[in-house]
């Protein structure tokens, strides 16, 4: 597997396969794609590499920019998005905003960097930040668990429309370092600081103005409080970003799971294993936020308003 997107190579071995090429041209159903990937089982797990990768294969959308488009549109039926314009967007707009998007993609592959590292960012939740930000355009967006700095560069055309600002927190010095040349490459060094720190330490340094927030941490998975293990830490991170967000504001959340929701007779084990974990979270976020949504993209995505 190549460095870089982990999507990437997830298409290009399942397009190997006819039931996802069926997927994708919409000749089949989603319960009809995952019937074929239980029949491929063993092969497509060869092709793929491990069991996990293939519990986010059933998850997959046929075409991950409609899936993204679809998302983003429920989210503002349901009023989690108010700004920009309302209800469904124009033919005129989705022109607009697709070839904004290419074009971002374009200085992507020629700018960014993933030397030494790979990301499970997929390419739906990529598209579905870059949308969040554009009708957000947030004066302050913070994101902890920045890691090199992908998902994040996605949220920065709406920052940048703001003449806002960006802080990236990771407790890895190496990582950071990555994302700092990677943001001055693409444009945004100048609005941009990274912390190479622990999120907890610097939630406190930050203003109370944050409009956007983009979570994505990861605790020790052997560490000896199990509130600070794998996605859990989202329970111990949420206290201190949130308290720092304005009324109004939005935290978007990747690794996102409830029960039940994008699961199937593939990854049902996998979503409740991880919805069970996140818990906590949503117990905090329940009695806080005024409305939220988990939607069933490969790796899971929450968005919850403050």
């Amino acid at each position: 597997m190549n460095d870089g997107p982990v999507a990437d190579f997830m298409i290009e071995a399942l397009s190997e396969f006819e039931v996802f090429r069926d997927l994708r041209d919409g000749k089949i159903t989603r319960e009809q794609y995952v019937a074929g990937l239980e029949a491929q089982a063993a092969e497509i797990e060869a092709r793929l590499g491990s069991r996990f990768l293939f519990n986010v294969a059933s998850r997959y959308a046929g075409d991950a920019n409609r899936n993204a488009a679809e998302i983003f549109q429920a989210l503002r039926r349901e009023g989690l998005i108010t700004n920009g314009s309302g209800g469904e967007t124009s033919g005129a707009e989705s022109k607009a905003s697709a070839a904004a998007f290419d074009a971002l993609k374009a200085r992507m592959r020629t700018h960014f960097d993933h030397t030494g590292h790979r990301t499970f960012i997929h390419h739906d939740e990529a598209q579905l930040v870059y949308l969040i930000s554009m009708a957000v355009k947030p004066r302050l967006m913070v994101v902890a668990g920045a890691y090199y700095g992908y998902w994040a560069i996605w949220a920065m055309p709406g920052v940048a429309a703001a003449g806002g600002r960006a802080i990236l927190i990771d407790p890895n010095p190496a990582v950071c370092a990555l994302a700092e040349k990677n943001f001055r490459a693409m444009g945004y060094g100048d609005c941009t600081t990274v912390h190479a720190k622990k999120a907890e330490e610097v939630f406190p340094e930050i203003p109370a103005e944050i409009e956007l927030a983009l979570l994505d941490a990861a605790g020790d998975g052997k560490h000896p409080d199990p509130a600070y293990r794998g996605k859990g830490i989202y329970a111990y991170l949420a206290p201190g970003l949130w308290e720092r967000m304005k009324p109004g504001a939005l935290l978007v959340t990747h690794n996102d799971y409830q029960s039940g929701i994008g699961a199937n007779r593939i990854s049902r084990e996998s979503v409740e294993r991880s919805a069970a974990q996140l818990a906590p979270f949503h117990e905090y976020m329940a009695a806080r936020c005024r409305k939220s949504h988990v939607a069933a993209t490969p790796d899971g995505f929450g968005v919850y308003l403050k």
